[in-house]
């Protein structure tokens, strides 16, 4: 069978579905964050460790597909991983307690990592073409993470009321859930594992883009997760302003993909565009931090911030580890020393990347850049 198959065409629906609820989902926090906080009487900062149990339990899922579960039902994968996200929704939005915020975030987390890990195995092994179905997938993320942080930011400006924000994510994911059981099970079957085991790259390349992307992952859910705030602090942007912003920056940064595409249809090199966009995510970064005040700059700014990003892939599990910690530590240096210094540990972040990159490319002058992986963000 072939995705013109209703079978494959209901099973690609729920799919897309489903990467749209987890867009939806995470580009959701950065708006909830400070109204999260203020509910279960927590620091802004320390809220910011609720990206950190995310990043654990995708990571870990991610991991176990990778390395246990490859080979395995991908509908049920998705299916379970659904499931996962529809709990720790529905107990995000109601935790009363921040330990039970926390353990909501974790469960999200590892939903997100099964769906994640499940959809990059069975579109390509039931699309005809995979280039475009992948790409559907990316579009479908960036349309949900445009989505989330405007219907956040309507609910919040209106009622304030978190459990409002997420009882809708709640409706999303059951349709995303319902449409992965209804999928008919007889057009679809478990692809078999590869004849190798996965294995962690061995090349010299590979693991020092992985540590850009380390960086990356960091960079683009740090500044993602705390530019609302930002905004809200330092332009006097309002609860609604503030989210179209993180919006806008989420939708910028699948802009930066669509033109990453379109670069590399001529096979361009693609150290020299790594480059350049962690020159022009820094340059943006750092007008970010110097917009204080200026709504219309700091909009911009992050705009381009996001629009620079975009063509840093990052990867499933290396790259994503840096989402463990670095959002976290970048809310602690925004609430400790200032929203404007909070902003400029992004600027910092891609002045690394960009000399990292900088150094490889002069050393190693014939080497091509790797994908050590792909992930969804």
């Amino acid at each position: 069978m072939t995705n013109d198959d209703p079978g494959y065409r209901l099973l690609h629906i729920a799919a897309f579905v489903a990467i749209f609820c987890l867009g939806v989902s995470a580009a959701t926090i950065g708006p909830v964050l400070p109204f999260l906080a203020g509910d279960v009487d927590i620091a802004l900062d320390t809220a910011g460790l609720l990206m950190t149990a995310f990043f654990i339990g995708s990571i870990g899922s991610s991991a176990l597909v990778a390395f246990a579960l490859h080979g395995r039902d991908t509908r049920v994968l998705c299916a379970v991983g659904l499931g996962a996200q529809l709990m720790g929704t529905l107990a995000l939005g109601f935790a009363p307690t921040w330990p039970l915020v926390l353990a909501s975030g974790l469960i999200i987390g590892i939903g997100d990592g099964f769906v994640v890990a499940g959809t990059h195995i069975l579109i390509p092994a039931t699309s005809d073409d995979v280039p475009s179905a992948l790409n559907k997938l990316n579009i479908f993320f960036a349309l949900g993470a445009i989505a989330g942080p405007v219907w956040a930011g309507a609910v919040l400006s209106t009622t304030g009321d978190r459990e409002i924000v997420y009882a809708g994510i709640c409706g999303l994911l059951l349709a995303a859930l319902a449409l992965m059981i209804l999928a008919d099970v007889s057009a679809h079957r478990a692809f078999a594992a590869p004849d190798e085991e996965f294995k962690p790259p061995s090349s010299a390349t590979a693991w020092v883009m992985g540590g850009v992307l380390f960086l990356y992952v960091g960079a683009e859910f740090g500044l993602g997760t705390w530019v609302s705030t930002f905004a809200r602090d330092t332009a006097d942007a309002g609860v609604f302003g503030a989210a179209l912003i993180a919006a806008g920056y989420w939708g910028a940064l699948a802009a930066g993909r669509f033109v990453t595409a379109w670069y590399f249809r001529d096979g361009r090199e693609p150290s020299l565009l790594l480059a350049g966009a962690c020159a022009g995510g820094g340059i943006a970064s750092l007008v970010l931090t110097f917009s204080s005040g200026n709504i219309a700059l700091a909009a911009a700014a992050a705009f381009g911030a996001g629009f620079f990003f975009g063509p840093i892939w990052p990867t499933v599990t290396l790259g994503n580890a840096g989402g463990i910690a670095i959002p976290w530590l970048q809310g602690r240096v925004l609430v400790g020393a200032g929203a404007t210094q909070g902003v400029g540990v992004t600027a910092v972040l891609c002045a690394v990347m960009f000399a990292i990159v900088t150094v490889f490319r002069a050393r190693r002058p014939g080497a091509r850049v790797v994908q050590v992986g792909d992930r969804l963000a």
